[in-house]
């Protein structure tokens, strides 16, 4: 009997090292090729693929159709599990690769039917833009079919990859609409209910216009409209069982946007204007963004092209960075990009519009499941776009949504490339087929600009904050007129920044619309740095810029906890008089290794959620779910209750404001006692803000995230100071580009090149974007050489 156990114990051992053995071999099989020639089908002529240290590729083509088919190439071989997820994100397939899992994903995004809507838009684009796709489509497949096994990625979800096709390009541009617009009007519809069910003194003092901490390009920042009167809105007088429940985690505080700044000529040392970007994104493995160099032989004007920055995988060209003469950065506009569309009805059952009865059509959506499944969903199209599911009891809404228009799905971004000054910047980003931007502009002749890029809807009025009625007249009449566009060229200043808040004023932002603006506290700050930088700014300037972590917000916050902590109530809490000596060194910099900064910042956290969660009682009285998402401008309202501390504005279940603050500071305290640390010292802010950069199926197995996870680590930074930094968002690249000097041009991001865990260039970069060190844009001297032929 133990000879047969034995045997059973060496025959499973046996079976172990084989099958890990085999694994290890198909995971060094699909490695990507740096090195050699490899055929590629349909290349003009040959293209050769250099890379550097860190894996960053030089590609050398003939034509910008061979530059387009070596890019697919490159992409595949590196990234493509990344490209997939994002074509099937886009289309809502993500269900036949990974299962059950992504069935309600799948179902949320099925009502946008992009499958079927980028095959139509593909045969819209010019011929240019779809030869171009085309040879794209032709290089990702060639590519995925030259690694010697397929990605790892599908030998752990047992399944294949499936080939690329031209609209899928289509599909990875829409999938960015999803992060960068709000797909659903949601924010309409809060705001609508906000109005519902409080005073207009509320919702103009939480939603206001202007804030004292705006910074923008155009305009002032403006004062606070009062807070309600006590007769017209009274938290005491309301039931007491409104008050009850945990506050929602208002999700903006995590952070937002992304920072842009330029400076002109006159304000560097060789004349060349500067321009510095860092979009702040979701993280994850591998990163967003793809570097490369991308080059065409100058053989005249026309055809030469030298190319610097980032591509996004899934698409055959450069999305910032660089063509040696403009360079450009982008933030997000957040403008009103989508409308809810409030259905009217007749009595028969009919959808009205403005002219009367519209038709109605049913389009079933079939929603493939790995295993062979099948959902079919009906998608309801009216002439504005899709039926919105309902979010609760209440009249159906159709969307109108900028990507499902047709004509915003192009590729005219690429005319960038061969922009030679910012007259021809401006043209070519007004009306680009990206989710709108706010883009920074510089010239290598020392000249800066600032626009919107993207298309913009022109229409009859202001942009609506709010459900519109499908009676009223049509929300969109056409594409706005490139010479109506905002832009601000050559300001007086010679200096520009743009992050994420409002940016103008007036007729300008009336167009754009306030689509959820970030607070303005880091705009401010980052514009403080930028006007008060000596002259002449140099790349390493800007990039410590980019890197600042002091909190002149919070700074505000710890001035409202001193006050609070000499107040008398503190008397009976034996943390308080620590906490207020330790306030006397505050430094309001948001470190990794300070214990104090981590306090002042999880209590200003919860009591912003704590006053927001009372200041919307009736709201949630009738929408139990709701909370103020998507109002990061409301952080100026809470801070000047804080300050004012009006009774009657005050959660009333506290005797008086610095009790309640002192509350909120207790809850803090005793949280971190449940989890162990008995002495708030104890624990810095770099617990707080551990990164977690995650591949997607790093929890598929156990221990796998140690091979596919960036390492977890303490990191500086936060969501209001010019170095936003989360667990899972921040800086996705930091690049600060002088055009026509590239040489001194910096550039860093998280993660590393390859999309493949065993490569070399897995992790390689990471470390230089940690310590938002001076790494430069250009790629090094060449390691690798890679001949595509034809």
């Amino acid at each position: 009997m133990l000879r047969w156990i034995g045997r059973l114990l060496a025959l499973a051992v046996t079976l172990l090292v084989v099958v890990t053995a085999a694994t290890g071999i198909l995971l060094w099989a699909s490695l990507p090729k740096h090195e050699g020639e490899r055929r590629l089908p349909g290349l003009g002529d040959r293209v050769i693929v250099e890379r550097d240290a860190l894996g960053v590729p030089t590609i050398n083509a003939a034509t910008r159709l061979d530059l387009a088919r070596a890019t697919g190439y490159v992409h595949a071989q590196e990234r493509f599990f990344q490209m997939d997820l994002a074509r099937r994100g886009g289309a809502g397939e993500v269900a036949a690769l990974v299962g059950k899992a992504a069935l309600p994903f799948d179902r949320r995004r099925a009502i946008y039917r992009f499958r079927a809507r980028a095959r139509d838009r593909m045969l819209d684009l010019p011929q240019a833009q779809q030869d171009l796709l085309y040879a794209y489509a032709d290089g990702v497949n060639a590519g995925l079919a030259d690694l010697n096994a397929q990605p790892f990625e599908y030998l752990l979800l047992r399944t294949a990859p499936e080939p690329w096709t031209a609209e899928d390009s289509l599909l990875v541009a829409a999938s960015m609409y999803f992060m960068l617009t709000d797909e659903r009007a949601e924010r309409a519809l809060r705001l609508e209910r906000l109005e519902a069910a409080t005073p207009p003194a509320l919702h103009r003092y939480l939603v206001p216009e202007t804030t004292p901490w705006d910074a923008p390009l155009l305009g002032e920042p403006g004062a606070l409209p009062e807070p309600p009167a006590a007769d017209a809105y009274d938290l005491r007088a309301m039931p007491p069982a409104w008050f009850e429940g945990t506050p929602a985690a208002i999700r903006h505080l995590a952070g937002l946007g992304s920072n842009s700044l330029a400076v002109s000529g006159d304000h560097t040392a060789d004349g060349r204007a500067l321009v510095a970007g860092d979009m702040h994104l979701d993280l994850g493995v591998p990163n967003t963004w793809f570097r490369a160099r991308m080059r065409v032989p100058a053989d005249d004007a026309e055809t030469g092209l030298d190319l610097n920055g980032v591509t996004l995988p899934g698409l055959p060209f450069l999305i910032a960075g660089s063509n040696g003469r403009v360079a450009w950065a982008f933030t997000n506009s957040y403008g009103v990009w989508s409308e809810r569309i409030r259905l009217r009805r007749d009595g028969q059952g009919n959808v009205l519009g403005p002219e009367g009865p519209v038709p109605v059509t049913d389009h079933q959506h079939r929603i493939t499941v790995a295993g062979g499944d099948t959902h079919t969903v009906t998608v309801r199209e009216t002439p504005w776009g899709p039926v919105l599911p309902g979010d609760d009891a209440g009249p159906a809404h159709a969307l109108r949504w900028l990507p499902l228009v047709p004509g915003v799905l192009n590729l005219d971004i690429m005319a960038m490339e061969r922009a030679e000054g910012i007259e021809d910047a401006l043209a070519a980003l007004n009306g680009a087929g990206i989710p709108p931007q706010s883009a920074l502009i510089a010239s290598r002749d020392g000249r800066i600009a600032w626009t919107i890029a993207g298309r913009m809807p022109r229409r009859a009025g202001p942009a609506p904050q709010r459900p519109v009625p499908s009676t009223a007249p049509r929300p969109w009449q056409g594409w706005l007129d490139d010479d109506a566009y905002p832009r601000i060229v050559d300001p007086p200043g010679g200096r520009l920044v743009a992050a994420n808040a409002r940016l103008v004023d007036g007729e300008a932002l009336a167009m754009i619309g306030d689509g959820g603006y970030a607070f303005g506290a880091r705009q401010q700050r980052l514009r403080e740095l930028v006007n008060d930088a000596d002259a002449p700014v140099a790349p390493a300037d800007a990039l410590a810029m980019q890197g600042d972590v002091r909190s002149r917000y919070l700074d505000a916050w710890a001035a409202v906890l001193r006050a609070a902590l000499d107040d008398p109530a503190a008397a009976s809490h034996a943390w308080a008089p620590e906490v207020r000596a330790a306030l006397d060194g505050w430094e309001a910099r948001a470190l990794a290794d300070d214990p104090l900064y981590r306090l002042v910042r999880l209590w200003h956290d919860a009591t912003h959620n704590r006053v927001m969660h009372a200041l919307t009682a009736p709201v949630r009285a009738e929408h139990p779910g709701f909370a103020m998402h998507g109002f990061p401008v409301a952080q100026a309202a809470v801070l000047d209750l804080a300050r004012r501390q009006p009774p009657h504005l005050l959660d009333p279940r506290h005797d008086s404001w610095p009790a309640f603050l002192l509350a909120v500071m207790d809850g803090v305290i005793t949280a971190d006692a449940e989890t162990g640390s008995v002495d708030w010292r104890a624990r810095s802010w770099g617990d707080s803000n551990r990164l977690a950069m995650r591949h997607p199926l790093s929890g598929a197995l156990p221990g796998l995230h140690r091979l596919l996870d960036m390492p977890e680590r303490a990191l500086s930074g936060d969501s209001d100071v010019p170095r936003v930094q989360g667990p899972g968002f921040g800086a996705s690249q930091r690049m600060v580009i002088t055009p026509g000097d590239e040489a001194s041009s910096l550039f860093h991001m998280p993660g590393g090149q390859s999309g493949h865990p065993l490569s070399a260039h897995y992790r390689d970069g990471h470390r230089a974007w940690v310590e938002v060190a001076e790494t430069p844009l250009l790629p090094g001297e060449p390691v690798a050489r890679l001949t595509l032929r034809p």
